[in-house]
């Protein structure tokens, strides 16, 4: 690599004694020669030198005031400056921006080595800023890349709200209803599902595997595939249409009961209301329903095997009917608010806590219960992260 130093200095000799002195030292030296300050700033903004030597007298403007005038100026503030005199006191000099002092008369030896020494630790600056500037560039691509994933995943977040039921849909067969839908991530791994057919109405809530992406990807086949059952069937037996939605989903991770598969799926409670009958039956895989009536509070226990591959993926899964009252609720939900942590204690808020939460807001309107479980949930989580899909469905019969 050759250097291009410039000399500010009013003397010709001197010029002369240090041009003399690094061509004995190798050919990797260019100098330029300023006799005035005023010239030193022009050449320097110019040639743009590795480094300046510059004396400290010079006509027009002294090194002191040239030294200023350089850094002011941003081609070249960044260039460093080896002061050549004793004529002036150090501190001015050091405070002007001269990163080094060498004294006239000079030893050429000494000279060399001074200059040789700011030149080695000007290519590891120079190295640093390359390096910085790569980091910053590759900071700039990964901040647009992660801006563009979150843009899509955002979007995603449109599809994925526009094939869940409608606000009317919901209303229309559940009058009375509330949803508390949190997502971990953007997306949601959880989600719901109406349906009103032949006299019966149809609710389900269910879990899939993962959150964020991956489980999103599950909820758009899970609401397929149930709407396909529905539409292609008439049935009031809720297990038949669990049988039937674990067929699909096995089908579509093409999932045979063979050693080491991925045991992906989803986690459901699904329930058919008869209103003719004040009745509703219930099914569950691993996801329990919770019955609140002038008695209390009742739980309904799942199955506990998933909607996908497992041990028993040939059994049936169990249907149960259940009589109900005119304002008896129902909650069909997701493991995350039972699972989150937080609290004094970093501890899981629990279902049984869960469970004495709903028995005391039962009776509540809508708005209300879903405001109370939201708040309470936002005060027990505090500033843990949250660790799960959170999703709640609550119906008054």
């Amino acid at each position: 690599m050759k250097y291009t130093i410039l000399v500010a200095d009013d003397s010709k000799v001197y010029f002369d004694i240090i041009e003399e002195a690094f061509r004995q030292f190798g050919d990797n030296y260019h100098l330029i020669w300023a006799n005035t300050g005023k010239m030193a700033c022009l050449m320097a903004e110019r040639h743009l030198p590795d480094l300046i030597l510059m004396d400290v007298i010079i006509p027009e403007m002294n090194g002191v005031q040239a030294i200023k005038a350089l850094k002011e100026n941003h081609l070249t503030s960044d260039i460093p400056v080896i002061m050549l005199s004793a004529s002036e006191s150090l501190q001015a000099i050091y405070e002007t921006g001269a990163h080094d002092f060498i004294s006239k008369p000079f030893n050429q030896f000494e000279l060399y080595m001074r200059v040789r020494s700011s030149l080695t630790l000007i290519d590891k600056i120079k190295e640093i800023k390359k390096q910085k500037e790569k980091l910053e560039r590759e900071h700039q691509k990964i901040s647009q890349q992660r801006k563009e994933i979150i843009d899509d995943i955002t979007y995603s977040k449109r599809i994925q709200k526009a094939i869940l039921p409608t606000n009317d849909l919901v209303r229309d067969i559940f009058p009375e209803h509330f949803i508390l839908n949190i997502p971990r991530n953007i997306v949601s791994g959880d989600f719901y599902w109406v349906g009103n057919k032949s006299g019966k109405k149809i609710i389900a809530v269910a879990d899939c595997t993962g959150h964020g992406i991956s489980g999103a990807f599950m909820t758009m086949a899970g609401i397929a595939y149930m709407n396909d059952i529905f539409n292609r069937y008439t049935m009031d037996d809720p297990a038949e249409f669990l049988f039937l939605l674990r067929e699909q989903v096995m089908k579509l991770l093409h999932q045979k009961g063979i050693e080491g598969e991925a045991a992906d799926g989803m986690d459901v409670a699904l329930c058919i209301v008869d209103d003719e009958n004040k009745c509703f039956k219930y099914a569950g895989a691993n996801n329990p329903v919770y019955h609140l009536s002038q008695h209390g509070l009742e739980l309904y226990k799942a199955d506990r095997m998933p909607i996908g591959i497992h041990v028993n993926f040939t059994t049936p899964f169990t249907s149960h009917t259940f009589p109900y009252h005119s304002g008896d609720m129902l909650y069909l939900f997701s493991d995350g608010y039972a699972d989150q942590f937080g609290g004094p204690e970093n501890k899981k808020f629990r279902y049984k806590q869960f469970q004495d939460l709903l028995t005391s807001i039962g009776q509540n309107p809508m708005a209300d219960q879903r405001e109370i479980l939201q708040r309470t949930f936002i005060n027990w989580k505090g500033d843990e992260e949250q660790v799960d899909d959170i999703l709640i469905f609550g119906i008054r019969l």
